[in-house]
C-alpha cells in the first residue's frame, strides 16, 4: 500500500476552497479561522538543509540542476531497520517549485519550494522535518493523500512536544 504526506505553507489555505477543506476535515490541529498573510518561499537548498538538520534522509525523487551539492539528501541505508526503530526515513521526497512545468524539470538550489511531498515515510521523520521547515519558513500545513487529516506546524513547535498530537 502506498501513501502520502505532503506540506505547503499555511497561506496556503487562501487559495479557492483551501480553508473550508481544512475545517471540515476529520482530524484537524492547528486550523487557523483565516489564512495568514503570505512569507517568502524557502529555497530547495534551505529546504533540504532543515531536512538534513533535522536528522533526516530519503530519497531524491526531483532532478537536480547540475551537481550542487546543497541538493543532496542523505539516502537511508536500511530502509526496514530504519522504519522498525522510527527512524528518520522520508521516503521518497519530491520538491515542487514555483515555475515547474512538471517534476522532470530540474531544479536549481535558488529555486523557491511551493511545496513538499513524501511517499511512504515514517511518520515522525516527517514531523522532524516539518518543524525544521516551520522555524525557517513559518507555519506549515500538513496533509495525507485521504485529505481528512490536516496538521499544522508552527516556528518553534518541537516534535517532541507534537508527537502525541500527530496522527501519522
Amino acid at each position: 500500500m502506498s501513501w502520502s504526506l505532503h506540506i505547503v505553507p499555511l497561506h496556503e489555505l487562501a487559495n479557492d476552497g483551501m480553508l473550508e477543506w481544512a475545517m471540515s476535515a476529520q482530524f484537524s490541529r492547528g486550523i487557523p479561522a483565516s489564512a495568514p498573510l503570505p512569507l517568502p518561499l524557502p529555497s530547495a537548498a534551505d529546504v533540504l538543509a532543515a531536512f538534513r538538520g533535522a536528522g533526516c534522509h530519503g530519497s531524491a525523487w526531483f532532478k537536480i540542476h547540475g551537481d550542487d551539492p546543497r541538493l543532496r539528501l542523505p539516502e537511508c541505508r536500511d530502509p526496514d531497520s530504519c522504519y522498525r526503530v522510527g527512524g528518520r526515513d522520508l521516503g521518497e521526497v519530491d520538491l515542487a517549485t514555483v515555475g515547474q512545468v512538471d517534476s522532470e524539470q530540474p531544479i536549481t538550489g535558488d529555486a523557491a519550494v511551493a511545496g513538499v511531498s513524501f511517499r511512504k515515510p515514517i511518520g515522525v521523520a516527517v514531523l522532524a522535518a516539518v518543524c525544521e521547515l516551520a522555524a525557517l519558513a513559518g507555519s506549515q500545513l500538513v496533509f495525507d493523500d485521504s485529505a481528512d487529516r490536516v496538521f499544522v506546524v508552527r516556528p518553534g513547535e518541537q516534535p517532541a512536544d507534537l508527537v502525541g498530537q500527530w496522527p501519522w
